[in-house]
């Protein structure tokens, strides 16, 4: 598995594996749950569209705003629903988010790189305005944004799959 790319900007930190088409988000959040578990989730994009939430998951607290679903609080990581082409908001409070301008749709965006910079900057705008600890998405590869560095240290020391790269 490729190593991924590291850039600092606002305050958070951002790893991508642009072309990693083998990893996904929900391999992130069960290797590291702390990134989720005790969390508020906001999924601005699930399968480049909205999320449908079931009878189920409204009944364990889910609830739509717009259309944009919002967890209860997290417990476990394998609460929450993904598919591909998702892109969620963690929050340490119950956060409401109104809109967002999804950006993982555009197959290629990563916050990092030279490539469609208008997007990066409206994607920038938007998460300096609602602060979340991480932003996590999934498209042609994946990418975290995150103001916490030791964990953003502790992920670039793994390979994502358990296996730590430095010895």
């Amino acid at each position: 598995m490729k190593r991924a790319r590291h850039m600092e900007r606002d305050g958070y930190h951002v790893l991508d594996w642009q072309g990693e088409h083998s990893l996904c988000i929900a391999d992130i959040w069960e290797q590291f749950p702390e990134l989720v578990v005790g969390r508020y989730l906001v999924n601005t994009s699930f399968d480049s569209g909205f999320i449908m939430l079931s009878d189920f998951e409204r009944q364990d607290g889910w609830r739509m705003v717009g259309r944009l679903a919002h967890s209860p609080r997290i417990y476990r990581a394998t609460q929450i629903p993904h598919d591909q082409f998702d892109e969620w908001l963690v929050f340490e409070r119950p956060t409401q988010v109104d809109e967002f301008e999804t950006m993982v749709n555009r197959c290629y965006f990563t916050p990092i790189g030279i490539e469609l910079q208008e997007e990066q900057e409206r994607f920038w705008e938007q998460v300096v305005r609602l602060k979340p600890s991480h932003v996590m998405a999934q498209n042609h590869g994946v990418y975290l944004v995150s103001r916490d560095e030791d964990l953003i240290v502790k992920i670039m020391n793994s390979d994502v799959r358990g296996r730590s790269v430095v010895e």
